[in-house]
């Protein structure tokens, strides 16, 4: 529904600006590109979700809104059942000879459905096949985040560069170099847990992993490692900037780009004391410490640099029933950690000239596949393939433009926030009002105010504008007023899906000052985030 309000029309003197919680933007100065660099998400076992009736309504959903432009997935290589879900596929198999046999019909399959709704894989040679796990090496027990996954290399090096490069040859095949050449490879996921004393293992498997890939097309983009440890990070840079190549025997192995994984907390710590909040400080400190590790690798200077697993806390499997903290995982807590943590990831490229490349969310569709309503795991839809509300934040994320404005904040308060991008017709703006250490329940308004500089003058415009809050395109509030249903049987889905949908809440209509100025109040609930779409009438 429409609401015509009034806007406060105000010319501020600066001293008056400088008082209060104020925002300057200046519509007429670019200060970079907006590379959407969030559009990103995965999954332990996105190859079973994403040909699920869920999975294939999110990658339609995800294509029609714009909201995702790259998917990444374990398992590409081996096939396992965790949690009574299948993960992966199988790729390989031998004759009674023991020649390879090739079967990559699924991964076709899936990565088809990628593509036809605009979307890149993020391709993980992982993990190794059956036949090829040296078994002999009993000195991998996983990593410390929970992972069960054998850390070891091949029992035939020269069998597993060639499933590489056969996998790699079928896509260029399937897709054509042009399109597999917009996509990533990695070799491994989280290797933190590799025993120390095999670490050079793992370096081997890097470089004959970019030795598969590259030979078969040397425009295709390698990097690595995924790991979460800053001192695995450092280890494996050594090598790859100063360490001797397996493969060709030279110095240094390429890497296009470096990933790495930040949690808001590790999820063996929830319902534990000390109580732990995730905060965005969280992550912008480990970006600053790492933009400082990679000052060591003067050569490394400009690549690529994905969070290619992030959220609010990790464990994919547990749920609010055992942890009640893991409501933020259902409630827009999510969105708005998620609007902050953007919005802080671009500041630390405009002030450190270190920009992210790419920030995975990993969540997918489990809940919406078991028909599950709001039970707090870390996916993107629930039941009723209705979409929670961090899915909703994606989505209006996707309204911004191109280009990146400069912004003014009078006032050091970590609670609000503004993002202003700008296309040739359009300014959007998204300001929150979130501080990650409040209770869920907090209520109350506030106040602040943004001047928009640098307008034509003596203009019409309209400002439309889209409220996320407990009111307003908020699916897990409006599940919880219906009662909290389990599932999506025998009941209406018809005030989810509306509150699924988003609709502007607010359209006014505002004019200019001789200066090309608009200055107006905005009120904004706390827990909250607007959207204003901002055109020439």
């Amino acid at each position: 529904m429409n609401k015509k309000i009034t806007l406060l029309i105000l010319i501020i003197s600066p001293w008056i600006f400088a008082q209060d919680n104020s925002f300057e933007v200046k519509v007429d100065q670019v200060i970079g590109k907006n590379t959407e660099f969030w559009k990103a998400a995965g999954s332990d076992h996105l190859f079973y979700h994403s040909l699920k009736p869920s999975g294939q309504f999110l990658l339609k959903r995800m294509g029609e809104k714009g909201s995702h432009r790259y998917l990444r997935s374990h398992h590409t290589f081996n096939q396992d059942l965790k949690h009574g879900v299948i993960r992966g596929q199988n790729v390989y198999s031998e004759d009674k000879d023991g020649n390879p046999v090739y079967d990559f019909s699924n991964l076709n399959k899936v990565f088809q459905n990628y593509v036809e709704n605009g979307i890149k894989p993020i391709v993980e040679y992982d993990y190794l096949p059956e036949l090829l796990i040296n078994y002999g090496n009993q000195s991998s027990k996983g990593n410390d985040e929970g992972m069960t996954i054998i850390n070891t290399g091949p029992n035939d090096w020269g069998k597993w560069s060639d499933l590489m490069k056969a996998t790699t040859q079928n896509f260029i095949d399937q897709f054509g170099s042009e399109e597999v050449r917009s996509w990533f490879f990695e070799v491994w996921n989280e290797p933190d847990g590799w025993p120390e004393e095999q670490l050079e293992v793992f370096y081997k498997m890097y470089d004959v992993f970019v030795d598969a890939v590259t030979s078969v097309d040397s425009e295709l983009r390698v990097g690595g490692p995924a790991c979460y440890h800053e001192y695995f990070l450092k280890s494996f840079l050594n090598h790859v900037v100063d360490g001797t190549n397996y493969v060709t025997g030279k110095i240094g192995t390429r890497i296009d780009f470096i990933s790495y994984h930040v949690y808001g907390l590790s999820g063996k710590w929830l319902n534990q004391a000390p109580h732990i909040q995730p905060q965005v400080q969280r992550f912008t400190l480990s970006v600053l410490w790492l933009q400082r590790l990679l000052k060591l690798f003067p050569s490394l200077k400009g690549t690529a640099f994905h969070l290619n697993e992030w959220g609010m806390s990790s464990n994919y499997y547990r749920t609010v029933k055992d942890y009640p903290d893991l409501t933020y995982r259902n409630s827009i807590s999510s969105p708005l950690f998620l609007f902050k943590l953007v919005n802080s990831l671009f500041e630390i490229e405009d002030n450190y000239n270190f920009p992210t490349s790419l920030l995975l969310y990993w969540g997918f569709s489990w809940e919406a596949d078991e028909d599950e309503f709001f039970v707090g795991k870390r996916e993107l839809l629930t039941a009723g393939n209705i979409p929670k509300p961090i899915q909703t934040g994606f989505e209006m994320m996707a309204f911004l433009k191109e280009n990146r404005l400069k912004v003014i904040k009078a006032k050091k308060d970590s609670r609000f926030g503004l993002i202003a991008t700008k296309s040739e017709k359009e300014t959007v703006l998204l300001t929150y009002n979130y501080e990650e250490s409040e209770s869920e329940k907090i209520s109350g308004n506030d106040k602040i105010k943004i001047e928009l500089n640098g307008l034509k003058k003596r203009a019409s415009y309209q400002i439309k504008t889209i409220i996320l809050d407990n009111e307003n395109n908020n699916t897990f509030q409006k599940w919880i007023e219906m009662g909290s249903p389990k599932n999506s049987k025998s009941i209406d889905l018809s005030p989810l899906k509306k509150a699924g949908n988003l609709t502007f809440n607010k359209i006014v209509n505002l004019e200019s000052n001789n200066k090309g100025q608009i200055s107006f109040d905005l009120p904004i609930q706390r827990r909250s985030a607007q959207l204003m779409i901002i055109k020439l009438n």
